[in-house]
């Protein structure tokens, strides 16, 4: 091989790109190969005396001179180790972060309720049901005895309205409550509360019942930086916002955007952000840092006439985006952000040209150094999705489509195909990863993200104006305020506007097949299409839509099956099919459990439900989901071509068709022994499990025998009748106790399984 080909190898044109793709490697690999931390930290060792050997030899090359008869610095030996150490590395790393929990953390006392002490690390997220936060703990108390452990829990406050708890992120606090794993999604393809909390270190959930069971200690247990500087300048943004901003809703929007309190919006505008595919406006992302950037440098514009000065403002301007990260919870997406644009402005300061793709790819090899988990994390990889898609698709479309040349129409019309150009190839890049974590895809996200965008950025300028000048005089700072309120307000009947469109939201969820097929192929017609070789680009389209339909083709038709059980928090709904006809039996209790139910009823092959019969749901939500027939509170009887619904007591449903029948039943005291009361499966909920209710049960179950039976506690079940009651179901088969991240799924000719962890 030349020497020349050697040097190409070694100092790649992208070597950013390179050393990113070796680290995510190590970070898959640590994760998911059931090899060993041990394993891998000792060929992380064993590579590091390797490359430290080889760089020795290379420097005894050198100062005998004879380097270049062997070839030029660094040798492709020396390349190949140190990728290697990378590799390892981050394998051990990653290894030790998602397969370990710590030996000293709270996963003994689960089941307990005991006294925490430590450091509250997020901002409390205030909600309905209470009040949210991470807490760092350093200290528990079981039974008169402490321990000392390091360890992160998830702590919930029930009932906490806002302003009920005083503390902060940084608060030292003392906790008492109940300790519990934590556990999985509700339903398939849903959050994962336990994937999701593990990746953020986070080993179990603590639950208070009250505010009263939560002390804060009166100091902050934050560092001097977070002190001094951190949380004075939150203060002042949330005092800003607050006198400047009158509006609540626009008060609420602007708070999510400038510092990522998603939680004071209201649930309706965050599901309308949500089905227009503008909910990235809502995460602090790139859009927020580049303008601050850009604000930072127009002030210090001057500064950078000496080369002093350009180091200066790179310094200034790095030290205000990481007061500005820690500001927002230091999201993914803002570090990324943060550290891309201090790689760009580096190398302006020291005359060196910066790639992008050089200066996203290094932004995340130290993202991953610092948690090599953000991998998994779905706002780090849409956040890469969306910025590569810009960066590779962007500038092309803008040359194939807008021209030069023209009068101020031309401008103008060049302004905003540009501005929907832009908001293409983010969503290009974005929307198979939507549809694939969410289920969802929206078809007026193109059109809906040029108002949003365009009113949420002015609005973000009046507001990094208004911070400015509130510093030294109220008057302009209320006149920029009144401006940005007013463009928040755009924005969001924007939304509003565009999420009421019908049939704009679409339930799908791509197969792996498809998503890897869609990245592969996606740059492949835009290469030929900007060169004007459209018979290669559609050619490579026409292969890639015969793949993907063939593969349909062949794959084996998705069988729904005879029940399923969706979970809905405390409630439930349920799903039965006939083979011919689905029917839905409740509807849960907000409007917003109806999209949980649809998503379910599309993965598993559920047809649009015949009829929806009401159980525990509201009469005024079974009739506002659609269906072709509503058997609501009054109704006992509808018989459909393939399914008969009866109700024979008040509580109770019964629906049978030729190859399945379900029952379902409020309280042991409305189980009766007669025919219309058996079924191959049943669900029954229990209130009370004292001697009498465990003979009731008891007897029913030997008169009825059904294949599956669901026990379904209550709500107020008392904690002692809860554990008989899970003991009685462990000692029948075919008996199971309802879990909130368990699936009951009935095929008709297989044996009960259950979806969940």
């Amino acid at each position: 091989m030349k020497k020349k080909n050697i040097r190409n190898i070694a100092l790649a044109p992208y070597p950013a790109v390179r050393l990113l793709g070796f680290v995510a490697g190590g970070v898959l690999a640590g994760s998911f190969f059931p090899v060993g931390v041990e394993v891998w930290f000792g060929m992380a060792l064993a590579s590091l005396l390797a490359v430290g050997g080889a760089l020795l030899y290379e420097w005894f090359l050198s100062r005998s001179g004879r380097s270049l008869a062997v070839g030029r610095f660094p040798l492709p030996v020396s390349t190949i180790l140190f990728l290697v150490l990378v590799f390892t590395a981050f394998a051990a790393y990653a290894d030790l972060r998602f397969n370990h929990v710590p030996r000293n953390g709270l996963l003994p006392f689960a089941g307990k309720s005991i006294v925490l002490s430590g450091r509250v690390e997020s901002r409390p997220v205030v909600s309905s049901s209470g009040t949210h936060f991470q807490m760092e703990v350093r200290e528990v108390f079981d039974d008169g005895d402490a321990t000392e452990l390091c360890d992160r829990a998830a702590v919930h406050v029930r009932g906490a309205g806002k302003g009920e708890l005083q503390i902060r992120r940084g608060s030292l606090v003392r906790v008492k409550g109940s300790v519990t794993a934590l556990g999985g999604a509700g339903n398939r393809g849903e959050f994962n509360p336990h994937q999701a909390s593990r990746l953020k270190g986070v080993s179990a959930s603590v639950f208070a019942v009250g505010v009263w069971q939560v002390q804060s200690d009166g100091e902050s247990g934050a560092g001097w930086f977070e002190r001094f500087l951190v949380e004075p300048v939150a203060l002042y943004l949330e005092n800003a916002l607050k006198t400047r901003v009158s509006g609540g809703r626009e008060r609420s929007f602007m708070a999510g955007v400038l510092a990522g309190q998603r939680d004071q919006l209201s649930p309706e505008l965050e599901l309308a952000f949500r089905r227009t595919g503008t909910a990235h406006i809502l995460a602090v992302s790139g859009l927020h840092v580049g303008l601050l950037v850009l604000v930072v440098n127009l002030l210090l514009q001057r500064l950078k006439s000496a080369a002093w000065g350009r180091w200066a403002a790179v310094a200034l301007t790095g030290f205000i985006l990481l007061v500005y990260t820690m500001v927002t919870g230091g999201a993914a997406s803002v570090r990324r952000a943060s550290i891309m644009a201090m790689v760009v402005l580096t190398g302006a300061a020291s005359g060196r040209q910066s790639f992008s793709l050089n200066a996203l790819a290094l932004a995340d090899v130290i993202i991953l150094f610092l948690d090599p988990l953000d991998l998994f994390s779905p706002g780090f990889q849409m956040s890469n999705a969306a910025v590569l898609s810009i960066l590779l698709f962007n500038p092309r479309l803008n040359q194939l489509l807008n021209r030069g040349g023209g009068g101020a129409g031309r401008r103008i019309w060049r302004f905003v195909n540009s501005s929907l150009l832009l908001t293409f190839a983010a969503s290009l890049g974005v929307a198979p990863l939507i549809a694939w974590y969410f289920g969802t895809f929206s078809l007026i996200a193109f059109v809906a993200n040029f108002p949003v965008v365009l009113f949420s950025s002015l609005m973000l300028y009046a507001l990094f104006g208004m911070l400015l000048l509130n510093l030294v005089s109220a008057a302009a700072a209320g006149v920029l305020g009144a401006a940005a309120q007013f463009f928040a307000a755009l924005a969001l009947d924007s939304a509003s506007f565009f999420s009421g469109f019908p049939f704009g939201v679409v339930n799908f969820r791509p197969a792996a097949f498809e998503l890897l097929l869609f990245f592969f192929l996606l740059p492949v017609p835009f290469f030929f299409l900007v060169r004007n070789r459209w018979k290669e680009g559609v050619g490579v389209l026409l292969v890639a839509t015969n793949i993907l339909v063939w593969q349909a083709l062949f794959s084996p038709p998705t069988a729904s099956p005879a029940f399923l059980s969706v979970n809905l928090g405390r409630n439930l709904s349920f799903l039965f099919s006939s083979g011919f006809e689905s029917i839905q039996i409740d509807a849960g209790r907000k409007p917003s459990d109806g999209e949980r139910i649809g998503r379910q009823e599309a993965g598993f092959g559920f047809s649009s439900p015949s009829a929806l019969v009401q159980l525990f749901s509201p009469d005024s939500l079974v009739l506002g989901a659609p269906s072709r027939h509503h058997v609501l509170r009054s109704d006992s009887l509808l018989v459909l071509p393939s399914v008969v619904i009866a109700r024979p007591a008040g509580r109770v449903v019964k629906l049978w068709s030729r190859r399945h029948s379900i029952l379902m039943a409020s309280g042991t005291g409305s189980l009766q022994k007669s025919e219309l009361f058996r079924a191959d499966t049943a669900v029954l909920w229990i209130y009370r499990f004292g001697l009498k209710q465990q003979r009731e049960l008891a007897s029913w179950l030997e008169y009825s025998r059904p294949t599956h039976c669901l026990l379904v506690p209550g709500g107020f079940l008392k904690r002692v009748d809860r554990e008989m009651l899970r003991r009685f179901s462990n000692e029948r088969p075919g008996v199971e106790f309802r879990s909130k991240d368990r699936q009951m799924v009935v095929w008709a000719d297989e044996p009960l399984s259950f979806r969940g962890e």
